[in-house]
């Protein structure tokens, strides 16, 4: 049977903990002893409805993207989402920025899902880049991102076609000029600033805010079919989370 620490290993030798960003908190989170894992939820974020379903489902384990821990801390009380955890002996394994550089990663899923052909990763591993079948319109291509992650958008005025799109699932906007320098006509990522879009828009490059969600959740797919692959003797499931922003 399985262990809390083989799954970790198994993580960390195609998205490296090490490699993670200064600011983040990735790893094990929450740990309950280095026991057998049967069941375990992927899930994006750790909300009051996947604590729900993790308790309610007897899952020992949760693997989530963003960090059930993070930022400061202060005080743990009976709401803390770790500290639920913790009461409920449910070890949480979180892999955020480290997922987001792998090479298999956040970047790599949202590219494969706007098929996009000759995939490079950008020279700091922070956005990747590629290319579409056919130049397409400014347009036609935010309806074509639109569908193939069934995304409500934003984006900027842009003339020019698109032929090469950089990629960055979450929050990547300032990533734009980034992408522009390395030829990219667009950059599809999750959130987008007022400023961005006017400095993407002075730049010449199409900025299209897809929604945090939806650019990182079919990452979270991919990755409970990794370790489903991986650990026949545990249950995997991708939790039942929703995005949280609705839109009229």
């Amino acid at each position: 049977m399985s262990r809390l620490s083989e799954i970790y290993d198994y993580i960390d030798s195609f998205a490296p903990f090490s490699l993670q960003l200064e600011w983040d908190n990735s790893g094990i989170l929450v740990n309950c002893g280095n026991c057998v894992i049967s069941k375990a939820l992927v899930t994006l974020d750790i909300t009051a409805e996947v604590l729900n379903e993790a308790i309610d489902g007897k899952y020992d384990l949760i693997v989530s993207h963003h960090p059930v821990i993070f930022g400061s801390l202060s005080a743990l009380t009976e709401k803390t989402p770790a500290a639920i955890c913790f009461k409920n002996g449910i070890s949480v394994i979180s892999a955020h920025t480290n997922y987001d550089l792998s090479p298999i990663g956040v970047n790599k899923v949202l590219a494969q899902k706007l098929n996009l052909h000759n995939v490079v990763s950008s020279d700091d591993s922070c956005f990747m880049i590629g290319e579409l079948d056919k130049p397409m319109a400014s347009d036609m291509f935010s309806e074509y991102v639109s569908k193939c992650l069934s995304a409500h958008l934003r984006y900027n005025d842009c003339t020019k076609e698109i032929k090469t799109v950089a990629v960055c699932g979450g929050a990547g906007s300032d990533f734009a000029s980034d992408a522009k320098k390395a030829g990219a006509d667009a950059l599809v990522t999750g959130d987008g600033k007022y400023h961005e879009f006017l400095d993407a828009t002075d730049e010449e490059i199409l900025l299209v805010s897809a929604g945090h969600y939806e650019t990182e959740f079919p990452a979270v797919v991919s990755l409970c079919k990794l370790l489903e692959d991986k650990f026949k003797d545990i249950q995997f499931k991708v939790a039942e989370q929703k995005t949280p922003i609705k839109n009229i």
